[in-house]
């Protein structure tokens, strides 16, 4: 804008008020554009030093804590403390040092954390495929999906005071007592989970068995009244295989879609249980 107004013909004192600008600061911005040209506009940086932790240094950093201190020549320790994970890199020459902040920062940088350490089955059912397919094909509509609900049992739930985690006030934490009679019996949470509707209904039923599961059977149906099919996905408990469960599941158009053999992770429900017992019975003494 300093140079337009100069070609305009506007004096320095003009142009100082136009831009909000001294004027020493406009003959100065006039001299170097007159002197070196459009180069003048640019402003003048100095160099950055190179960073430190060049991305090759990040991703060795990275490679060592997604592996275990005995891949790294440790004896002892299985698992990596911010402190043995810091000092690795140094030990090994990858960097002169690291502080403990700047090792916090890439590993939110680049998504690694500390964390539960997880199980997993190896499924040999023969049908694995041909059942995996099965869900795929279920759980995989855009437009007009069918009537999909996801079922299983959660329990025996009985009724001893629950801790877990809430919010509180520094030093005075939530309390449960730590004595206490099961006085209620158990329970078992019938859960079913529409799949496309994402909504989870269920029940407490005071046992887990064929007589109960027909029950339960009957119940998902009162839920959809329209009378279309309903596909139920559901594992290999034998009570949800009785001949009189087969028998109710025909009369009331019920599929049913079994899951295969060690493969619990691939009904839908599984997921949401651990949630139900945090929102239901985190910091919790029930009494019935």
């Amino acid at each position: 804008m300093i140079v337009l107004h100069s070609f305009q013909g506007f004096s320095p004192p003009k142009i100082a008020g136009l831009v909000l600008r001294s004027e020493d600061r406009v003959r100065r911005v006039i001299k170097d554009y007159n002197r070196v040209g459009r180069a003048a506009l640019y402003p003048k940086t100095s160099p950055r030093p190179e960073p430190k932790f060049t991305p090759p240094i990040r991703k060795a950093i990275v490679t060592f804590a997604l592996s275990r201190p005995k891949d790294r020549g440790w004896r002892g320790p299985t698992s990596w403390s911010l402190d043995l994970l810091r000092e690795t890199p140094v030990f090994e020459g990858v960097v002169e040092s690291i502080r403990r902040e700047r090792l916090r920062q890439i590993r939110l940088e680049e998504s690694f954390k500390f964390q539960s350490v997880t199980t997993w089955k190896s499924s040999k059912d023969p049908k694995f495929a041909e059942k995996l397919r099965r869900l795929n094909e279920l759980t995989n509509h855009t437009h007009n999906p069918p009537i999909v609900v996801s079922v299983d049992e959660m329990g025996p739930i009985s009724l001893p005071p629950y801790g877990g985690h809430t919010w509180a006030r520094s030093g005075h934490p939530d309390r449960v007592p730590a004595t206490y009679k099961r006085l209620g019996g158990i329970r078992y949470l019938m859960g079913a989970y529409d799949y496309y509707h994402k909504r989870f209904r269920g029940y407490l039923s005071p046992s887990k068995n064929g007589a109960g599961y027909v029950r339960f059977l009957r119940w998902v149906r009162e839920r959809y009244p329209s009378g279309r099919k309903i596909y139920l996905i559901q594992d290999h408990l034998s009570t949800h295989t009785t001949p009189a469960a087969v028998l109710e599941a025909q009369k009331l158009r019920i599929t049913f879609v079994p899951t295969p053999t060690n493969a619990s992770h691939l009904n839908p429900i599984e997921t949401h249980f651990r949630t139900i017992r945090r929102w239901a019975f985190t910091g919790t003494n029930y009494t019935d």
